[in-house]
């Protein structure tokens, strides 16, 4: 297949493979002129009429094809639609979102065995020796793939915490490729021992720029005695790496490609602290609020915001949890209180009540889950679960917001969509937040969190957002005030 195929081109083979005629196609959906389906064929004619043609053509044939058939015709409507590198950039968030089409195959290593022999070599049992070092340093470029990210950060964590490893990666920020390289590297943006850097094409000569963009992975590594190992891997195919440079000696390779230093800070935790306390849960709040403020916010998540409970709700859940903890309690936790019920309260007024947009994407089996728990997915770690009262007076207030607010929104992701895995909220000229969406807040862990400035990327996933999710993959107004109610009378126990 094609690397870009357009709608008519994906029909034609369709059709072709189907055994199914274009005159047939065109009397099964109800064209009274052959002309119509050969202007669709040819491309002539406008996404709507394509995406009208797609819905009656899967009514006519029901279960008759395989729904690969369907998925591919979308898919190939949607491409055609928004243009290939706009339809990648999405393709990443959906990915991103709900772990589509992940690759369990193992990352392997081909180098050069001591009789020259070819060897093979998983490179999970490589980093497995490197990490062991008195002293470690790993320079990545060209590398975006969030299974491979992962499986640096799992390697890597224990010798990072040690201070023995740092990473460094040098991110390409070219902006048709931005989003996908920042969601490429989300596992481990978090990591204290990790550092991003930019490299703005613009900026950078072509030359530096082909270096840049190699998908390579540098590692020097120091014995007890100090003596220096160096080598070079180089990614040829999507999971295989091949030795290109090993030395006792300083890595030439490293010393080319820091030649310029781009800074990337703010991919990185909002909250630096890590004690975990009290004050750090009202800081990190504080932190939310100023972001929040008077903007214009679209957010996906699993189930209710923590801005969406009422200080009611909130007060007695928090102040119990804390009691019940030994964290805080009498009048440190009286004090406590009063500072974070005016945080929340203002959170709280701020969504409901600005003169800004608010979009808020939930699944509707988590959110029917938070009311048989009432625990959210990211509930707080000390914090107690509400009780059925709460946990309907949470929905009430959706609900009413929704009667009556018109700049706020919920909706709730059709039920072919599984739950996101991680949450994503943009904040209108802020940044936009991803984070892992089931986190407990346990503040002296690390998250894998970051808040993105970028407004190349910023403007990706606001076109996500509006022009993928709320067209294509959320219920309707009514629907959705309908589910919200169904929530407030769902027979729950304590």
């Amino acid at each position: 297949m094609q690397q870009f195929e357009t709608f008519g081109e994906c029909l034609k083979r369709v059709l072709k493979e189907e055994k199914l005629s274009a005159s047939e196609a065109a009397r099964l959906v109800g064209f009274r002129s052959r002309n119509s389906m050969f202007r669709i064929l040819s491309g002539e004619t406008g996404y709507e009429l394509k995406q009208r043609f797609v819905q009656s053509l899967q009514q006519a044939l029901g279960n008759a094809w395989p729904q690969e058939r369907w998925t591919q015709l979308q898919e190939a409507l949607i491409k055609e639609h928004l243009g290939p590198q706009r339809y990648e950039s999405h393709l990443a968030f959906r990915r991103m979102l709900y772990g589509l089409e992940r690759d369990e195959a193992p990352y392997l290593v081909h180098l050069e065995g001591p009789e020259g022999q070819a060897l093979t070599r998983p490179l999970r049992d490589v980093l497995c020796e490197v990490v062991r070092s008195e002293r470690v340093e790993i320079v990545v470029t060209g590398c975006y793939d969030s299974a491979l990210m992962a499986l640096l950060a799992e390697m890597c964590g224990e010798a990072g915490a040690q201070g023995r490893l740092v990473l460094r990666q040098y991110i390409d920020a070219a902006e048709e490729t931005i989003s996908q390289h920042i969601l490429g590297i989300l596992p481990l943006v978090a990591k204290p021992w990790y550092n991003a850097r930019l490299v703005n094409p613009g900026d950078c000569p072509a030359e530096m720029l082909a270096i840049y963009r190699a998908s390579t992975i540098h590692l020097n590594r120091w014995d007890v005695q100090g003596r220096q190992h160096a080598s070079t891997f180089l990614l040829y195919d999507k999971r295989d790496f091949i030795l290109i440079n090993q030395c006792m000696r300083n890595n030439l390779f490293i010393h080319v490609i820091d030649k310029w230093r781009f800074q990337l800070e703010l991919l990185k935790p909002m909250t630096a602290t890590t004690d975990g306390g009290p004050e750090t849960f009202v800081e990190y709040t504080r932190q939310y609020g100023q972001l929040e403020e008077d903007c214009v916010i679209l957010s996906i998540k699993p189930d209710v915001h923590f801005n969406c409970i009422p200080p009611s709700v909130l007060e007695p859940a928090i102040i119990e949890g804390f009691e019940q903890s030994g964290m805080a309690a009498g009048e440190e936790l009286e004090a406590l209180m009063g500072v974070l019920w005016n945080i929340h309260e203002g959170r709280f007024n701020n969504m409901l009540e600005k003169r800004k947009p608010t979009h808020l994407v939930y699944s509707l089996p988590m959110m029917e889950r938070f009311m048989r728990t009432g625990v959210q997915s990211d509930q707080f770690f000390i914090q107690r679960a509400y009780t059925v009262e709460e946990r309907r007076a949470c929905i009430r207030v959706l609900l009413d917001a929704m009667r009556t607010h018109p700049y706020f929104n919920i909706h709730f992701l059709k039920e072919d969509m599984p739950a996101p895995r991680y949450e994503i909220s943009y904040y209108e000229g802020k940044g936009v937040m991803l984070m892992d969406a089931y986190t407990n807040y346990a503040l002296d862990d690390d998250h894998s969190q970051a808040l993105i400035i970028l407004p190349a990327f910023m403007e990706a996933f606001k076109r996500y957002f509006m022009e993928e999710l709320l067209e294509n993959h959320v219920l309707s107004r009514c629907e959705t005030i309908r589910a919200l109610e169904h929530l407030l009378v769902m027979n729950v126990q304590e």
